[in-house]
């Protein structure tokens, strides 16, 4: 057994390379926009786009992805991430709004940059999210 902790070791570090998502030094797909809509309306259409197009539907292989939501009310910034269930560390998205005047917001959206999370997705949210109307990604080419 002492032997195989080396192995081991190294096969924690891989796949912890694997598993990093979107982090904050990483150059990453991102999109910034502005939306004729208050703040908090524009963190709610985010939040029902990543509902609507992400949790809610069923995907194929089973796979469930899930949100983690955070309201800074002292700096007003909504932060919304998606990821993969059962892997709330990595994250596939994130949609931040920010206030940029009483009756405007910019929302940035950030995506992984691989598989489905890509331009398409970018485009979906920006729409989705200056619509009011969720309109997911198509998984046509």
């Amino acid at each position: 057994m002492p032997r195989c902790r080396p192995l081991m070791l190294a096969a924690l570090i891989f796949l912890g390379g694997c598993a990093s998502g979107i982090d904050a030094g990483g150059n990453f797909p991102r999109a910034t926009f502005d939306v004729n809509t208050p703040y908090d309306a524009a963190y709610r259409r985010a939040a029902e786009f990543a509902r609507v197009c992400h949790t809610a539907p069923e995907h194929p292989y089973g796979v469930q992805y899930g949100t983690s939501e955070t309201l800074d009310e002292k700096f007003a910034v909504g932060r919304i991430a998606v990821f993969k269930v059962p892997e709330p560390t990595v994250h596939l998205e994130v949609i931040e709004v920010k206030p940029k005047g009483k009756t405007d917001a910019t929302v940035t959206v950030t995506v992984l940059g691989q598989g489905s999370w890509d331009a398409r997705e970018l485009d979906a949210a920006k729409q989705s999210i200056q619509s009011a109307t969720p309109a997911c990604r198509d998984s046509k080419g």
